[in-house]
């Protein structure tokens, strides 16, 4: 397998270039985790996307935007998982730009368009967060196994503590919704989310960077 790694010569690559460039092998525990958390989180995100557009919360549709996201990482890192890390850099950082445009659209048809003039129904907002949460839960417990090693891949872990604030935001605005009777705490709700998730972005979106630096110059002293 090493000398597959340099056909040229046919002789075995270094240990520490290999090391360095090609991410590890995901192990099979890892790999049912990420299977999981792929499928969960793709179903998840379908099932909070429909019961947004019928309801009209915004909240519900950024946790469902969310959800996709976790969908992307871990699918990503399922299938470039011990190849090149800069492709897997760059497909990280390619599915969280995207997701955050996501978020940015839907901030914009919030206010422009979608649920505007209703009040999405709370219990059912509620009903949602509690079934993502408990979804975030178990993928969270299964993708434990990436809280340490690698750091490159270790953020598919480290995620998945913005689910659970983000669930719990949604029951708050249901909560504050039902004593309100008004559209602002899911409107709110939604925003932070997507603030924190936007955020979030840009913190991959540097590290990456400095990962890649740091690579870059290493190779070149």
């Amino acid at each position: 397998m090493i000398k597959d790694l340099d056909p040229l010569d046919q002789e075995p690559a270094p240990v520490s270039v290999q090391s360095d460039e090609l991410l590890a092998p995901v192990t099979a525990e890892q790999e049912g985790a990420l299977k999981a958390a792929a499928l969960m989180g793709l179903a998840l995100a379908g099932f909070e996307a429909v019961v947004a557009l019928l309801i009209g919360s915004v909240a519900v549709m950024a946790i469902a935007i969310d959800s996709f996201h976790d969908a992307l990482t871990a699918g990503t890192t399922l299938v470039l998982a011990g190849r090149h890390r800069r492709l897997y850099r760059l497909a990280a950082v390619v599915v969280s730009v995207l997701i955050a445009f996501a978020f940015l659209w839907m901030i914009w048809i919030g206010f422009t368009r979608f649920g505007v003039g209703r009040i999405p129904s709370p219990w059912l907002m509620i009903a949602v967060a509690v079934i993502s949460l408990a979804v975030n839960l178990i993928s969270a417990w299964r993708l434990r196994v990436f809280s340490s090693g690698d750091d490159d891949v270790r953020w598919v872990w480290r995620q998945t503590r913005w689910d659970f604030a983000a669930d719990l935001g949604v029951i708050v605005a249901a909560l504050a919704i039902s004593d309100f009777a008004q559209r602002w705490p899911d409107l709110a709700a939604g925003l932070l989310i997507a603030a924190f998730n936007i955020w979030g972005v840009w913190k991959l979106v540097r590290s990456m960077w400095e990962q890649e630096a740091g690579d870059l110059n290493s190779a070149g002293k």
